[in-house]
């Protein structure tokens, strides 16, 4: 139910963007360093298990389809470590989205964290 909600929640603050809340202009430096930096985690054995999400990461069109491809990445990391240090990692890259991804899509995910 929580992930429903958190879910709703950030699809609600997508559809119903204010002015306060949207990221300034894309930044193409930034999305190279997020895309490497998630590439990076992911890792060449990452890669071989799952060269769809190496594809999907490489080739994303915007910084705010990498801020979703981290659900992606966070289960296929789980097949290489443990659930815990999995999630810690993905969540170690949000700070690279902030100012590229509305403020409401990155509070969503921190309220998320701290349940």
């Amino acid at each position: 139910m929580l992930r429903v909600k958190t879910f709703l929640s950030t699809l609600t603050s997508i559809l119903t963007p204010n002015a306060d809340s949207a990221p300034q202009a894309p930044d193409p430096q930034a999305m190279v360093l997020i895309q490497k930096s998630m590439l990076r985690l992911l890792g060449v054995r990452g890669a071989e298990i799952n060269p769809q999400l190496e594809h999907r990461i490489r080739y994303a069109s915007s910084i705010e389809a990498l801020w979703f491809l981290r659900a992606d990445l966070a289960q296929a990391l789980c097949l290489q470590r443990d659930e815990s240090s999995a999630l810690a990692a993905v969540s170690d890259l949000t700070p690279l989205f902030e100012g590229n991804v509305s403020k409401a899509q990155l509070q969503s995910f921190q309220r998320g964290q701290r349940r």
